[in-house]
């Protein structure tokens, strides 16, 4: 059985990859996002608005 998100994407050209639920250890943007999160950390605090973009951008 073919789910409208399935029908919609297809038509429009679309691959989509359904992954298990509660297994994040699959799901490539989750490793992404802890990577992005662990080099924020290593950045140390931000005491200022600047200085807390200039960390994140330089954590993505």
């Amino acid at each position: 059985v073919v789910s409208v998100l399935e029908a919609l994407c297809r038509a429009r050209g679309f691959d989509i990859i359904f992954l298990p639920k509660f297994h994040c250890e699959l799901n490539f943007i989750e490793q992404c996002w802890g990577f992005a999160k662990r080099m924020y950390r290593m950045k140390g605090s931000s005491s200022s608005e600047a200085t807390l973009e200039k960390n994140v951008v330089d954590s993505l």
